[in-house]
C-alpha cells in the first residue's frame, strides 16, 4: 500500500484504478544527512515528480506527520 495513502487515510486501489502499482521512492531532504524511502502509489508518484520534495511534503501535511512519527522504519542510510 502507497504510504501517503495509509498516512491520509485513502483508498489507493480506487484511486489509481485495477492496473495501480507501488513504486520506491526515496526523500533525500526530510531528514538532515539521512534517506527516506518511501512506497508510492502512482498518482503520489506522479505528483512527487510534479511538485518537487519539499511542496510534496507540504501538500501532503497528514503524511509528514506520519513520517516524523514513525522515522527509524523510513530511513534507511547515512551520508
Amino acid at each position: 500500500m502507497c504510504d501517503v495513502c495509509k498516512a491520509e487515510g485513502l483508498d489507493s486501489q480506487f484511486m489509481n484504478g485495477s492496473k495501480s502499482r507501488i513504486s520506491p521512492s526515496k526523500l533525500f531532504r526530510v531528514f538532515k544527512g539521512q534517506t527516506a524511502t518511501i512506497k508510492l502509489c502512482s498518482i503520489h508518484d506522479i505528483q512527487l515528480f510534479m511538485l518537487g520534495e519539499q511542496r510534496f511534503l507540504l501538500e501532503n501535511l497528514g503524511f509528514l506527520k506520519h513520517l516524523n512519527h514513525n522515522r527509524r522504519n523510513f530511513v534507511t542510510s547515512s551520508f
